[in-house]
């Protein structure tokens, strides 16, 4: 059960208490998960526009282990094998490269930067992009690290405070049909929503600090 101090679908509450953790930190670093198309991005979004040039956003999606090419190779060749589920290879919860990410957040709180030269390119699905992010060089910043799988150990310790976004089904589904216009590439992400995102948000989701819902209709 989450606490219900933690609940708010206020804007202005969420970033008061951002702010809040801003004034014991020069550097805070706050993760917002929740399921693929719950609102996270357009979250980070409002609070980077309510806290200019102070906010930065971090997007773990540009940290993959592996090419669109060859994530699917790969699940491919699992299916054919012994273990039919595929369990390992399809679940996005290993998709992502969880030691760059480390890695990319402490070189932010030690040295205010990171440069990435093998990043996920969205338009080609390769790992051939450059990302990086530097921080102002003095005053207090936040850093909104935006993913889906950031509630669980040790991942959630990395950050200073943790938002599940919680969207209605309907409405994630609803953009998930927008976003995706093969509809055998929708069924196939909602098969992966059902079958990992589900489960792990029963085991995870009240461990966020904060609870940020989503009253929007589609």
């Amino acid at each position: 059960m989450h606490d219900t101090r933690k609940q708010t679908t206020d804007l202005d509450t969420l970033t008061a208490r951002l702010r809040e953790k801003m004034r014991h930190n020069g550097i805070t670093i706050a993760a917002v998960s929740g399921f693929a198309g719950a609102g996270k991005t357009t979250l980070c979004r409002s609070i980077l526009k309510a806290l200019p040039d102070t906010a930065y956003h971090f997007e773990c999606d540009r940290f993959s282990r592996y090419s669109f090419k060859e994530r699917e190779k790969r699940i491919a060749e699992q299916m054919a094998g012994s273990d039919k589920s595929a369990a390992d290879e399809q679940n996005p919860l290993h998709w992502y490269d969880w030691s760059e990410i480390e890695k990319a957040l402490s070189a932010l709180r030690k040295g205010r930067r990171f440069d990435f030269s093998r990043a996920w390119n969205p338009a080609s699905g390769e790992l051939d992009a450059h990302y990086a992010l530097h921080l102002g060089e003095d005053e207090p910043v936040l850093v909104l690290c935006d993913g889906i799988f950031l509630l669980h150990e040790p991942v959630r310790d990395w950050f200073d405070a943790t938002i599940f976004v919680d969207c209605p089904a309907p409405l994630r589904k609803f953009r998930g049909r927008r976003r995706t216009k093969d509809p055998e590439r929708h069924a196939y992400m909602m098969h992966l929503e059902r079958t990992f995102g589900e489960p792990y948000f029963r085991d995870f989701s009240s461990c966020a600090d904060n609870l940020y819902r989503v009253d929007a209709s589609p």
